[in-house]
């Protein structure tokens, strides 16, 4: 979750919800968000970064409790987990970031 008048977010991070005080925001015009679930992600799913074992994580964004929220799609783990209260939630259905 991006605060942009504190120039900080909120990310999921190691079982928790933790903010971070450095962000960069990605704006590109040949992007557009992709349906998919259940570890899948589709072609041209943009990379968001690696978990410490070297598996690549997607940038994804989920609707959770009537908010919709940025994440990080695990693909070993066969879902999306974003910042909500707190904690790292996970939630099965989610769309991905792609490259057009």
């Amino acid at each position: 979750k991006v605060i942009p008048d504190k120039t900080a977010a909120y990310v999921a991070y190691g079982g928790q919800e933790t903010l971070v005080e450095h962000v960069e925001v990605l704006v590109h015009k040949q992007l557009i968000w992709d349906t998919a679930s259940a570890g899948q992600v589709p072609l041209g799913a943009v990379v968001g970064g690696h978990t410490s074992d070297g598996e690549i994580l997607y940038v994804g964004r989920t609707y959770h409790e009537g908010s919709q929220t940025i994440g990080k799609v695990q693909c070993s783990h066969n879902c999306i987990y974003i910042p909500y209260g707190g904690a790292e939630v996970s939630v099965p259905t989610y769309e991905v970031l792609c490259e057009r």
